[in-house]
């Protein structure tokens, strides 16, 4: 089965349009931590050119600036996760009512998400590690693991059960098993369809603004953050629709 990436992007292009509390997860659970991060890493660097430029000693990072700069990543990793599974609790609409004219309110969406904020964390952190185990062996098992364990996530929010462990992971291995080459290759032109033009975008705004005034790449930084939010937002919506997609049909390995 070969699905168009063109065909996956209009049709979560029209799902998106359908809901506009997207927005709303996208500005405020992903955007504000990423572009907040930025503004504070911008600022601590301005500081450490001042310091080099007049002369003075560059300062490591004190214990009460680690005592700061920690809770901040946490924090920030925190509403991160928050924010995939807002976006994944109102993108399985796509799984069950493709037709996706329900309306929800964005506090409803945090309320119904919020608890898979720790299973997506450790989920993800297992995934990563084995994923790097399966690296170091050779590349391609590597690669073949981290795109059949894709799916890990909208599979866990779409059952609605908190789970953790390999069998949540396991459950995708399965479900594309059979086609991980097809999923690879689809996923593959769906995001340069998506992030080849926002990486244009990123670098024309970053270029503008430093042409302005080098000062202003804070600035650049931060609206390249609220860009990106909302293409990361995006590509999750086309993962869900191209996971709809293959549900319509028989995974091969189990013909």
């Amino acid at each position: 089965m070969t699905t168009s990436p063109f065909l996956l992007i209009g049709t979560a292009w029209s799902f998106y349009k359908k809901q506009p509390v997207l927005n709303e997860i996208a500005f405020w659970m992903i955007f504000v931590p990423m572009g907040f991060m930025d503004a504070i890493s911008g600022m601590v660097g301005i500081v450490e050119k001042q310091e080099i430029e007049g002369g003075l000693p560059l300062a490591s990072y004190t214990a009460m600036e680690i005592a700061l700069i920690i809770p901040l990543l946490v924090a920030l990793f925190f509403f991160l996760f928050w924010g995939q599974a807002c976006v994944l609790t109102v993108a399985k609409r796509l799984v069950s009512s493709p037709a996706g004219r329900n309306r929800t309110s964005f506090k409803a969406v945090r309320k119904e998400a919020y608890k898979f904020i720790g299973p997506l964390a450790l989920l993800e952190i297992l995934r990563g590690i084995l994923t790097l185990l399966w690296a170091i062996l050779l590349i391609i098992p590597g690669i073949t693991y981290s795109v059949r364990t894709i799916f890990y996530d909208i599979m866990l929010i779409e059952d609605g059960k908190v789970a953790y462990g390999r069998p949540v992971l396991n459950k995708s291995i399965d479900f594309v098993k059979g086609r991980t080459w097809t999923v690879l290759g689809t996923l593959l032109l769906v995001s340069l369809c998506i992030f080849i033009p926002v990486g244009i975008i990123d670098a024309t705004i970053k270029e503008v603004a430093t042409t302005i005034d080098p000062r202003l790449d804070t600035l650049a930084a931060v609206l390249a953050d609220f860009v990106d939010a909302f293409a990361g937002v995006f590509f999750m919506i086309c993962t869900v629709a191209f996971y709809s997609e293959l549900k319509k049909t028989p995974n091969p390995s189990n013909t």
